[in-house]
This record gives C-alpha cells, structure tokens and sequence, in this order.
C-alpha cells in the first residue's frame, strides 16, 4: 500500500489509524504521520467499503444538551476536533426540549451508519436514554454528565475541583462560604452534594450553605434577601458554573456590591473569555481537550466489544481539573472578618 510505503509503517499500522481503529500502542505522532501522508497522496477512506468489510463505519453521533450558553458548545467544538485528530467523523445533534423527542433523536443514532453515541451532558431523560441504547445494542459514552446512575462516563473529577475551591478561599480567610447551583443543572446538584459534605467534615472551619439562583423573580428576591442582610450574607460565593457565576456577578452589581471587595465569586468550567471578565473570574479549569480525548477512546473501545460485554461494563473515568486564580476572589474585607 502505497501509503504505508511513504509513511514508514504497515499496512495495518495504516487500516487502523485512517479506519479510526487505532489504540495506545500506534503513538500520536505516528497517526499523525500516516494522516499527513494519506493527505497528501490523496487518499480517501471508503466508509461504504470499509462499513461492508468491518461492519464499522468511523461515524459517530454525538447529542449536546444545548448549543448555546458558555461551556458545552465549547466542549463540543474540542469534541470535534478529537474527532478530526481521530480520523473519524462526527456528526452532533442539539438535544430537542423533552425526553420522548431526544428518543426519536437518538433512533437516527441506532442506525448501522453510526457506530456510537456521546451524549454530552445531561440530557433530558438521560438515565433511560442509556437504558434505551443499551437495549438497542449502541455503544454509548456521557461526557460530563451528572453522577447518577451507572453508565460509561468520563468527568472531571468535581472532588478535586471543589477542594481546590475551598482550600483556595479558606487560605484567603474565608470562612462564611455559600455554594450557588441551578436546579436545573444536574451536574451542578452534583457539585452541591460534593460541597455539603465537605462543610460538613470542616469541623466548623467553613460556614457556608447552598443557594439556588433561578431565574424566576421570585427567587431571585429570596437570593437578595440574603446576600443584603448582615446575618447571612457569605464573603465568598462558589458558583456550580463559570456561566451562572456571570448571573450571579450582574445581580451583585445590581445590589451595588463590588467583586472582590465585597464579595469574591468563583466559578467552575474555565469557558473560553473568562480571563477577559470583570473582574476576571477565578474558576476550576475543566480539562476539556483530555476529557473529549478520554470519551472517544472510551467509545471507540466499547464498540469492539459485543453488545453482552458492553451492558455488563460500566466504565467511569475521571480527570482531574485544575485551579485557576484570577482577579474575582481576595481576602474579605474587614467588614466581614469575624472577631477573634
């Protein structure tokens, strides 16, 4: 084959890299030589060809929660990308507004076409819709979705993040730490419990309770009331999302209270701008390029397997995010600083 001729290795070193087939043991740098060479001889893989011979196709499909908003289109972008590097295709889907629609969605996804699906985030009805796949026999992946429920996942490992958020602010001397979720957002309810529990174990070091910020006015006013009485307003706020710490820092400045010098606000995403934000936001960075890499490779290992070996699997894996310190989080002011 001429390809593997040009590019230095076997024929089969080069099915599976063009295929997108290929593992651990073919290194990035030679897929990426093997790429590179088919390009410029012109190759072009024949999926229809291939599909008939390995009864797969390189297409996956992928289903996002929303396409707008701060993080997941921006997950969804890198996704694509790994795809790109891969040498697969991928073909996304905005998830319809209930769970009876994105079923139907996902019947296109069942086709022999697609080799499997991604689910990015949390997607209405999202515990049967995996449920649902396993019955039809797709490979399936979620990709920073919530905790519940055992299906394939990977996720940013929230554990890490959140004790980073709280070592950071508690080494600022904070100790009245609220946390700001949607109830919306699953994900978010997951990083609550996780900063539950870590308040809990504080030993009275930490303070804090968790504040639901809707968007209804209702709740809203009940979010004011508290930030504006003494008694309970917190001198850090750690928002579930970079995208609802952006709510949150317009209603603050509404009720006339400056960020840090008022109150510091983190986030947790590290969405594109972010640094550009003011003031610019102190965030957990999520590990997007590795998580989309791990959720690919994940998927592209359980469509090898039988549909048997893949309902008795349940493969969670977890990346560790990091700690990114901006402008938006200080000491508190000394207003705030409980007596001694």
């Amino acid at each position: 084959m001429e390809v593997a001729r040009l590019a230095g290795v076997s024929a089969g070193t080069v099915s599976r890299v063009l295929n997108g087939r290929a593992d651990a043991r073919i290194s990035i740098e030679t897929q990426e030589r093997v790429k590179a060479t088919a390009r410029d001889a012109g190759y072009v893989v024949n999926r229809l060809a291939t599909s008939l011979r390995t009864h797969r196709t390189g297409v996956f499909g992928a289903i996002v929660g929303s396409l707008s908003g701060h993080y997941q289109p921006h997950l969804t972008s890198r996704l694509q990308a790994v795809a790109q590097r891969r040498g697969v295709e991928l073909l996304v889907a905005q998830a319809k507004a209930d769970a009876g629609e994105v079923a139907g969605q996902l019947n296109l996804f069942q086709d022999d076409f697609f080799d499997g699906v991604i689910m990015v985030s949390d997607l209405p009805g999202h515990e049967a819709l995996c449920e649902h796949l396993d019955r039809m026999g797709k490979a399936h992946v979620t990709l920073c979705g919530g905790l519940t429920g055992p299906k394939p996942a990977v996720l940013a490992d929230d554990w890490i993040g959140m004790r980073m958020l709280l070592d950071h602010l508690i080494a600022l001397k904070h100790h009245r730490i609220d946390y700001v979720y949607r109830v919306s957002r699953l994900a978010l309810s997951d990083r609550r419990s996780i900063f539950r529990q870590m308040v809990s174990e504080s030993a009275g070091e930490i303070k804090g309770d968790v504040l639901s910020f809707e968007r209804a006015d209702i709740d809203r006013e009940v979010f004011r009331r508290i930030l504006t009485a003494p008694s309970t307003r917190p001198t850090a706020l750690i928002c579930g999302s970079d995208g609802l710490a952006i709510e949150v820092v317009a209603l603050l400045r509404e009720l006339g209270l400056k960020i840090p010098d008022d109150i510091s606000v983190v986030g947790y995403d590290n969405v594109p701008d972010t640094a550009y934000w003011s003031p610019p936001l102190t965030t957990v960075a999520q590990p997007t390029d590795s998580l989309c890499e791990a959720s690919l490779d994940l998927l592209l290992e359980l469509t090898n397997l039988s549909a048997d070996a893949r309902t008795s699997m349940r493969p969670m894996r977890l990346i560790p995010p990091e700690l990114v310190i901006r402008a938006s989080s200080d000491f508190p002011s000394l207003q705030h600083i409980p007596p001694a």
